[in-house]
C-alpha cells in the first residue's frame, strides 16, 4: 500500500488538566496547545475521550465544541465562561477562579 506524508512534525506541547463541577455535572478536561494550530487549543473531554480544536474567539461564534466535549445544556453558559478564561490565559492558573 502506497501513501504520501502530507505533514509530520514533532514538538513539545503545553498541556494542562482541569477538573471542575457545576451544580449539575462534573467535567474533566485536558488542554493541549501547539503552534501548529494557529492559536487554537485542543480541548479534550477525559470522560468520553473526544476533542475539539477551539480558540477563545470560537466560543462566541461557534458551538460545535459542545457536543464533542459532552457539555450538558444546563451547563453550557458556565463551561463557556470557564473555557473563555482558560483559553485566553492559556496555562495561567491565577485568573481561573
Amino acid at each position: 500500500m502506497k501513501f504520501e506524508y502530507l505533514y509530520d512534525q514533532s514538538e513539545n506541547l503545553l498541556s494542562r488538566f482541569v477538573t471542575f463541577a457545576t451544580e449539575h455535572h462534573r467535567y474533566d478536561f485536558a488542554f493541549f496547545y501547539s503552534q501548529h494550530f494557529d492559536g487554537k487549543s485542543i480541548v479534550m473531554s477525559l470522560q468520553n475521550m473526544r476533542a475539539a480544536l477551539i480558540s477563545s474567539d470560537d466560543l462566541a461564534h461557534n458551538h460545535s465544541w459542545v457536543q464533542p466535549l459532552a457539555v450538558h445544556a444546563e451547563d453550557e453558559e458556565v463551561v463557556t465562561s470557564f473555557l473563555q478564561k482558560a483559553l485566553s490565559s492559556l496555562f495561567r492558573h491565577d485568573d481561573l477562579d
